[in-house]
């Protein structure tokens, strides 16, 4: 009765374990971010932040598998995502213009909205 028992258990583990790895083999994969099409054609539209964290974390990646540290990492991750996203690098030199002119909130937002459409 025991070894019955047993046997019973052990076939429903195996079952639900054979179960849970077809449902993990068939579950939708997620998709990698498209960086061929930022880094080939640059525009002028900002990219989202889950594109700018996704980037962001792949350079951070890069640097660290390169041996990278302190200074020399950051300046390696600031790179890299200047390379994939160069709108990120203009929208930065444009708010420092728009700063040094003096301009703040609302008027800041709109120079730099034009400014990087200028370019």
């Amino acid at each position: 009765m025991t070894s019955k028992l047993l046997g019973a258990t052990a076939a429903a583990l195996f079952a639900l374990s054979s179960a849970t790895v077809v449902f993990a083999q068939t579950a939708p994969a997620t998709p990698a971010p498209a960086t061929t099409s930022s880094t080939s054609a640059p525009s002028s539209t900002m990219p989202s932040k889950d594109e700018i964290k996704t980037a962001r974390q792949a350079c951070r990646q890069d640097a660290t598998g390169q041996g990278l540290k302190g200074q020399a990492r950051k300046d390696a991750v600031k790179s890299c995502l200047q390379q994939k996203y160069p709108v990120l690098a203009k929208r930065k030199t444009c708010h420092d213009e728009g700063t040094g002119k003096g301009l703040q909130k609302k008027a800041l937002h709109d120079y730099v909205k034009q400014c990087i459409t200028a370019s």
